[in-house]
């Protein structure tokens, strides 16, 4: 058994320049001092590091962990050396603006690189999601003096970061955060309060942290419109350097089901020295600055896992001889039709959700620096996307990491493989940065209904153009009939769950978790649709799209007649019973 990690290089370079052609991203200004030549080469030095530096620490830090030892945390054996290794190799700011160090690729190709990085120890990549949220919420509201201060150190990986929001009593129910701050003389905030659930609240690897957090000021209303943003460093600063501690104190790292060598902290907050970032009480709308960040990071994340699973469960299952006529050597397991059906269902999640986690990256990208002409049209096509890419990727990453666990059989329950360990990471990503019930309700009450709907027709719109695209080649008639019947079904869903909303918002609520689904589903099937017209030659690779293609369209996309009906079912068999009821407590 084998703990390695094998980079899905091959199919990233077929989705990023053959089906998404992001090439077009070069020419335009924002991107024009790179080139395809130049992302090939990130691409390829990511996959050399990932696989070389942050794949052989994955299994250490699961069996080690992260630990507190007074008062401080302590990273698992390796993690400290590999973190400076990735600083050093200049990926912390791969994506950041080049007025503050980085380098301004396409958030494309950072997606890309980032699916390695989590493929490989996604405990190792929840730090660098920390700090590339906090820049960009800094960069975005806070004062020009905080920016220049701190803003380069975390481009530069130099100096860490987290995002303080959840407390014993505000989990998802932000607005009853309890946390305080004070102005002070000198203008700058003393917060006091306790914030738990905090990703690598503490950490060895840097001389400083940033903490992101959300409190309340004297006098302000109650819920979320009373809420603001502070940052607030572990070390106070001088003239911008580190040197005293600042009132941060670690209490507790949680011990986990899953992601063990990322430190999950409870963090007191005792006059903790912090400054204010964008307006007074304008907090949690700051904070959706980063939205887009981590929803889309959650979804690069549910992705690696599942390509990692899918690639030891592919190669186990070519290599493990089992069955067969008894007087003959075993087959190998991969004849069987069983574990096919496994291992072609892994392939067609996860390469969908990579698919589609891509193209929205592309689309967040043109909304960034495309023409001014498109890029409103792709900012709302990517928020329209958003929540699918974070639920239905996530919820992939666990599928599928089940069902390589399955694949492996006994060796797969034991730790040997390593494959257990990707079912205890993934199942986290269904629950933080928004539970995927959340991300639901968004898509079903915010997404579909505002703006008349606009959101909804540009998704449809671009599928029903591929369609139009594809509709004279018959070697794409599996998936091209599917994904018509797909949609139809998505149209009717739709219109019937906007005509009841207005008069019965509970039915709509009760069905938004099958109705992102159906979304996710129909998106997956576009995806296999442009991914089987791409991949027109005769090489193996491209034989295979074709065929998990055919697949997706025959096995996985009759679940809409399912999902159609879960979605339109209303909340009447969910309330026929009052809470004590159902909870077995009368």
């Amino acid at each position: 058994m084998t703990h390695s990690y094998t980079a899905p290089l091959d199919d990233l370079r077929f989705l990023l320049n053959d089906v998404l052609e992001y090439g077009q991203l070069f020419t335009l200004p924002a991107f024009a001092h790179a080139d395809t030549d130049l992302a090939d080469a990130v691409l390829t030095e990511a996959a050399r590091f990932t696989a070389g530096v942050l794949g052989p620490i994955n299994a250490v830090g699961d069996e080690h962990g992260s630990r507190l030892e007074n008062g401080r945390v302590l990273t698992p054996p390796g993690f400290r050396d590999a973190y400076r290794q990735y600083v050093e190799g200049g990926w912390p700011g791969l994506d950041m603006p080049l007025e503050y160090g980085g380098q301004a690729l396409p958030l494309t190709l950072q997606s890309a690189c980032a699916e390695m990085v989590n493929g490989a120890c996604v405990s190792f990549g929840m730090l660098p999601l920390m700090e590339r949220a906090a820049t960009r919420l800094l960069i975005a509201h806070a004062p020009r003096a905080v920016v220049d201060v701190m803003v380069p150190p975390l481009a530069a990986g130099k100096w860490g970061a987290t995002i303080c929001i959840s407390e014993a009593q505000a989990g998802s129910d932000v607005g009853r955060i309890a946390t305080r701050a004070a102005l002070r003389g000198d203008g700058s905030y003393a917060l006091s309060g306790t914030k738990i659930f905090i990703t690598y609240g503490d950490q060895d690897f840097t001389e400083q942290i940033i903490h992101m957090v959300l409190a309340r000021l004297p006098g302000a209303p109650s819920g979320t419109r009373g809420l603001s943003l502070f940052v607030v460093p572990s070390r106070r600063l001088t003239d911008g350097v580190p040197g005293a501690a600042n009132g941060v104190a670690v209490t507790r790292v949680e011990h986990k089901m899953g992601l063990k060598a990322s430190p999950t902290c409870v963090l007191n907050f005792e006059g903790a020295e912090g400054y204010l970032v964008g307006r007074e009480h304008a907090g949690l709308k700051a904070m959706f600055t980063m939205v887009n960040t981590m929803r889309l990071e959650v979804a690069v994340q549910g992705v690696a896992i599942a390509g990692a699973a899918t690639a030891k469960a592919l190669r186990y299952a070519m290599e493990r001889p089992q069955g067969g006529p008894p007087a003959v050597a075993p087959i190998p397991i991969i004849d069987h039709a069983d574990v096919r059906r496994m291992l072609y269902t892994m392939r067609a999640r996860t390469e969908a959700m990579r698919a589609l986690v891509l193209e929205t990256a592309l689309q967040l990208d043109l909304a960034h620096a495309g023409q001014p002409s498109q890029r409103a049209a792709a900012l709302a096509l990517a928020e329209w996307l958003l929540p699918v890419c974070k639920a239905c990727a996530s919820e992939a990453g666990f599928e599928v990491a089940n069902l390589a666990l399955q694949v492996f059989g006994g060796h797969g329950y034991v730790t040997d493989a390593g494959v257990e360990q990707y079912v205890r990471d993934s199942r986290v990503m269904s629950i933080y940065e928004g539970a995927n019930g959340i991300q639901a309700l968004d898509l079903v009450m915010r997404k579909l209904t505002q703006d008349d709907g606009e959101r909804y027709r540009l998704f449809t719109a671009r599928i029903r153009a591929d369609l139009d695209r594809c509709g004279d080649r018959p070697e794409l008639a599996h998936i091209h009939t599917a994904l018509v019947q797909g949609l139809t079904r998505l149209d009717a869903c739709t219109e019937a769950l906007v005509a009841r909303m207005a008069q019965h918002s509970r039915d709509a609520e009760a069905g938004a978790s099958a109705y992102l689904a159906l979304v996710g589903l129909v998106a997956g099937g576009w995806m296999w649709l442009r991914m089987a017209a791409a991949a027109d030659g005769d090489a193996p690779q491209h034989c295979a799209k074709r065929s998990v293609a055919r697949f997706y369209g025959e096995y996985l996309i009759p679940e809409s007649r399912t999902l159609e009906c879960r979605a339109l079912l209303g909340a009447a068999c969910l309330d026929q019973l009052d809470g004590a009821t159902l909870a077995g407590t009368h």
